[in-house]
């Protein structure tokens, strides 16, 4: 038995191992959650500690060659910070360790903030602003500028059902009403197409599975 076909029987075994938790959970299921989770952060530690604490470590015990000083000691500030993290492990309360986790929730808070702003909503409320050529009879014009008019009609409608401002009766104003009703629709369908395109990758992920174990019986049948 050559190496690939070994991989392949642990895959099979791992793969009905998952499997029986549609019989409930059980011993089987909870090893193979076990190992993935295991697996998993086995190898990000690994590539932590080889590609990013070691290699800063290294550049500042031994400094490349023409690497200015205040480049060295600019380079220990997160390595600091890495050992004040660590003080949180003896001591969770004292300040320190604390300074360190701050820095990172901060830090990290605003990458996310600046990244969906310059990532996401920028660019999509820039998408929405497009120009309507009415004046055009090619076909191929025509149904871009009823595509540009329904992703206009539909960004409007989706956020008019998040306007929650209300008269003193608690009744949205009539065209508010209306349009927010129409957002709604608009908020299902794009859900749907969602969770439609997830399901899909589920599938599929599924299928290449049976495929794999079909393929794995098939060899050891040849055997």
């Amino acid at each position: 038995m050559d190496a690939e076909l070994i991989g392949g029987i642990v895959a099979a075994l791992l793969t009905v191992m998952v499997f029986s938790y549609l019989l409930g959970a059980n011993p089987l299921w909870k090893i193979a959650q076990s190992l993935l989770v295991g697996v998993s952060v086995g190898y990000v530690s690994l590539v932590v500690l080889t590609q990013v604490v070691a290699p800063q470590i290294a550049r500042i015990i031994v400094p490349e060659a023409g690497t200015l000083e205040s480049d060295r000691w600019l380079g220990a500030v997160p390595v600091a910070l890495g050992l004040l993290l660590l003080l949180r492990i003896a001591y969770p309360g004292a300040w320190p360790a604390s300074l360190g986790l701050n820095l990172v929730v901060v830090v990290g808070a605003s990458l996310a903030l600046g990244g969906a702003l310059a990532g996401a909503i920028v660019p999509q409320a820039l998408d929405t602003m497009r120009l309507l050529n009415l004046s055009s009879s090619d076909p191929a014009a025509i149904a871009a500028t009823v595509g540009n008019i329904v992703l206009v009609a539909g960004v409007v409608c989706a956020l008019s059902y998040f306007a929650f401002g209300a008269r003193a009766d608690g009744i949205r104003m009539a065209p508010i009403r209306q349009l927010s009703m129409v957002g709604r629709w608009v908020l299902v369908i794009s859900f749907g197409a969602i969770l439609g395109s997830l399901a899909i990758t589920f599938y599929a992920a599924l299928i290449e599975r049976l495929v794999s174990l079909v393929d794995l019986v098939e060899k050891l049948a040849g055997y």
